[in-house]
């Protein structure tokens, strides 16, 4: 019975993990789509929609941020209590200046993606990430990341 037990829990958090799995290319889509919101609805109702945990733009690890220029947080779907904050002096575990990397892509390139080290939030590990950003509205961005 306890071998049955454990097989079971085993499938459970495997079931779970797999179920948090995201691509690349989810990633990229789920950004595309809080840039559509944000055109249509504008950034006061896009950036709301991003900081509410049980809304469409956070499943599982996977949540949407929006910084303006100057690197303030104008939405963070992980931890909505950093809105308003400067975080551009933010190193990653590799070093990396991650919103600083962030928003020169954006404002360099319209999108694409910064990879960098970050602690997991359920390893406490430094494990590799990838973000995709996208730049809205002439003086923000948006973008969500994996890790790998």
């Amino acid at each position: 019975m306890l071998k049955l037990l454990a097989k079971i829990c085993i499938i459970v958090a495997l079931g779970v993990n797999i179920t948090f799995a995201v691509s690349l290319e989810e990633v990229k889509l789920f950004v595309e789509e809080g840039a559509k919101l944000c055109k249509d609805q504008g950034t006061k109702v896009c950036f709301t929609e991003f900081n509410n945990k049980k809304g469409a733009f956070h499943k599982g690890e996977l949540y949407m941020f929006a910084f303006d220029f100057k690197g303030i947080t104008q939405a963070h779907g992980a931890n909505p209590s950093v809105t308003g904050r400067s975080l551009m002096k933010v190193k990653s575990t590799d070093g990396v200046m991650v919103i600083q990397e962030l928003l020169k892509v954006a404002k360099e390139k319209g999108s694409g993606w910064v990879d960098y080290k970050w602690s997991h939030p359920q390893t406490k590990k430094p494990t590799p990430k990838s973000s995709y950003v996208m730049r809205i509205d002439g003086n923000y961005f948006i973008g969500a990341g994996v890790y790998k």
